[in-house]
């Protein structure tokens, strides 16, 4: 499997193997979801936290230069 595999893929594959063992494991799968989750929450909290550094510096610009104006006047 390739860093490109999906979850669904990923899932499918794990429900032939248990298919093929003749048994399960619900913990497995509850992990993998669990895991589904966290990356999720992950990956929103990134960009959250990359659109509020972005606002932090273009704010921090825009008084770095209303400051430069008031001073030159």
């Amino acid at each position: 499997m390739n860093s490109k595999t999906t979850a669904e893929q990923i899932r499918e594959t794990i429900e032939k193997l248990f298919k093929d063992a003749g048994y399960t494991a619900p913990e497995l799968l509850n992990y993998i979801e669990n895991l589904e989750k966290e990356q999720e929450e992950m990956t929103q909290l990134i960009k959250k936290l990359k659109l509020d550094s972005v606002r932090k510096a273009s704010a921090a610009a825009g008084m770095n230069s209303r400051l430069k104006d008031a001073l030159r006047e």
